[in-house]
């Protein structure tokens, strides 16, 4: 019989236990972060509805779709799953009238994504961290949405391989006015530009600075600069954002060529990308999208986004040798041989966790020496063994690991001997109650 081999769907991964402790660092980082910045964190389901996403790409919303995992619910409501978190925030800003709230409103939120993709090394399903601030219209709003993205690549070691891209669209009529020069420009190219990207010439000319083609990229070169079309009040803006940015000292690089995919976005627009290796190994990048609340039926509304990828940043870290601590190191593996001692086995279990100690027991194993050679497998500094004399004497065997040595104590003292031995800075300590109060 010819085995079966499964495995994850094309384009999907597993996170497996040894790549949650860079989740685990990345999250605490970008927690921390976001807190001290005031970010209140966010969750939009992981379906949005059809119609949403379309509004929000009326120019390519055909292209967007074959993009998009795509379902139909037992109702009928034509669904997808999400292919980012920014519609979903601003469909969110409308839905629960967040402009009556004091504005800006300052969000950020870590979740999965799915989006189709035939490209190699792209993930279909992936994770993003990003920060949304939503309200209200200033150069220095949009430093700090860079300065925090920039403060937690500092903290992941990897902001010495990145570099900071900035551009700007001007404003939504500076951009309209510019897709237009570009039109025309594309078109009397026409004959230079590969006949599959013919089609963005009209709907949409700046996607074709994102295409990786080396005759588009010459075209492109060539190609009219935004700045040139800039108006007084644009220059201004950018001006005042490279002062912020330079205030904050961060270091960045003012590329005209460069764009944000996405046809929202028509303000101030960056990137962090890996040094010398391009948009191709950026990690993250963002702008101001102050069309798009207005795109889904809502008041125009200014706001300002960055966007992270999980995966990619995790990449840079391991490139970078970034050393993660793990939590879900143990600190104390219990042995024991026959019924009573598995009886004592599981009471000590409990009372070491109570106590903040990090403990395993080989339970289902029945020979001593099987469950020594575990205990080696997960390194554990400690051993506690109970066999039939142990239990009999009301006692247990502490033995450390790297010296060899060990000692025997009655099973009550053995916690608050642990507890000695581990150190108590050293304890996993969690209390669901903190924090908790019952209002009577």
């Amino acid at each position: 019989m010819t085995e079966v081999k499964v495995s994850s769907a094309t384009g999907m991964h597993d996170i497996l236990p040894k790549n949650h402790d860079f989740f685990n660092m990345l999250k605490k980082v970008i927690r921390h972060r976001c807190r001290q910045a005031g970010f209140r964190r966010i969750t939009t389901p992981i379906f949005e509805k059809m119609d949403t996403i379309k509004k929000s790409f009326p120019e390519t919303a055909d292209l967007v779709e074959r993009h998009l995992y795509v379902l139909r619910d037992p109702n009928g409501e034509d669904l997808v799953v999400r292919p980012s978190n920014t519609i979903g925030i601003a469909r969110a800003y409308c839905e629960h009238n967040f402009a009556d709230y004091p504005q800006p409103i300052a969000l950020y939120y870590v979740e999965q994504q799915a989006r189709f993709t035939d490209k190699p090394g792209y993930y279909r399903f992936f994770n993003q961290f990003g920060t949304e601030v939503l309200g209200h219209n200033d150069p220095a709003l949009d430093a700090q949405v860079v300065y925090l993205a920039y403060k937690i690549f500092s903290d992941l070691k990897i902001m010495d391989r990145l570099e900071i891209q900035i551009n700007s669209f001007g404003s939504r009529d500076v951009k309209e006015n510019y897709l237009e020069e570009l039109r025309s420009f594309f078109d009397s190219k026409r004959r230079s530009i590969p006949s599959e990207y013919e089609h963005f010439i009209e709907r949409d000319p700046i996607q074709l600075f994102l295409i990786d083609n080396e005759d588009l990229e010459i075209l492109c070169q060539m190609a009219p600069k935004i700045e040139d079309y800039w108006d007084d009040e644009s220059r201004k803006y950018f001006e005042l954002f490279k002062e912020y940015l330079d205030e904050l000292k961060i270091p960045y690089v003012v590329n005209t060529n460069f764009f944000r995919k996405q046809s929202y976005y028509s303000g101030v627009i960056f990137e962090f990308w890996e040094k010398n290796r391009g948009r191709k190994k950026a990690v993250g990048g963002g702008g101001r999208y102050d069309n798009l609340i207005e795109r889904l039926g809502g008041e125009p509304q200014a706001a300002c986004n960055f966007i992270g990828g999980i995966e990619r940043i995790i990449a840079q870290m391991k490139i970078s040798k970034v050393t993660v601590p793990s939590k879900d190191d143990l600190h104390v593996f219990v042995a024991q041989l026959g019924v009573e001692a598995k009886k004592k086995c599981l009471s000590l279990l409990g009372k070491l966790h109570d106590e903040g100690i990090k403990a395993i027991g080989a339970i289902g194993k029945s020979s001593m020496k099987e469950q020594i050679a575990m205990s080696e497998s997960f390194k554990v500094p400690y051993m506690i063994l109970m066999g039939l004399t142990e239990v009999r004497e009301g006692k247990a065997i502490i033995r450390e690991m790297s010296k060899g040595t060990q000692k025997s104590i009655e099973i009550d003292k053995v916690p608050k001997e642990m507890i000695k031995l581990l150190g108590k800075e050293n304890l996993d300590k969690y209390s669901p109650a903190d924090g908790i109060n019952i209002d009577k």
